[in-house]
């Protein structure tokens, strides 16, 4: 079971050439496989309602003189993670969703992605169950917004 986000595939084929450092954050620890945000020109961990970076490549305890983190920030990597709840409907792939705790998807959180607010939410599930076991709370989700522009 992951409780953070782990890189599956990508749409594009490409995992690791996405791969950007960026300086965190002082006293911020960056967890390989949570959401991050950029504040003030520092990485920090990705809450529900901000914009979003990419997901940690590693993990990392900030200082602001010199220490980086490895951000994957393709908007076409395809994440698995282990919701906070289920996602039980079939209609619920192309819905939007928040982060919680900056690891985890807020299954409650849903929402039409068409009507969402692109600094609301951070990720669109695009398959439910992905390892055929009957757990509902598990999908495959895709950025739904990024800070580097649109996409």
């Amino acid at each position: 079971m992951a409780t953070f986000f782990e890189p599956r595939s990508s749409l594009d084929g490409d995992l690791t050439s996405s791969l950007m450092e960026f300086v965190v954050s002082n006293a911020v620890r960056v967890t390989k496989g949570f959401a991050v945000t950029l504040v003030n020109g520092y990485v920090e961990l990705c809450s529900a309602n901000q914009p979003l970076l990419g997901v940690a490549a590693e993990t990392i305890l900030g200082n602001t003189s010199s220490v980086k983190v490895a951000v994957y920030t393709n908007p076409n990597i395809i994440y698995y993670n282990d919701a906070d709840g289920n996602n039980a409907q079939v209609n619920d792939i192309g819905q939007a969703y928040q982060v919680s705790g900056s690891r985890r998807i807020d299954q409650s959180t849903g929402s039409d992605a068409e009507g969402a607010a692109l600094t609301t939410y951070q990720f669109i599930l695009v398959k439910t169950d992905p390892d055929g076991d009957g757990d509902l709370s598990k999908g495959l989700f895709k950025p739904f917004n990024s800070q580097l522009g649109s996409l």
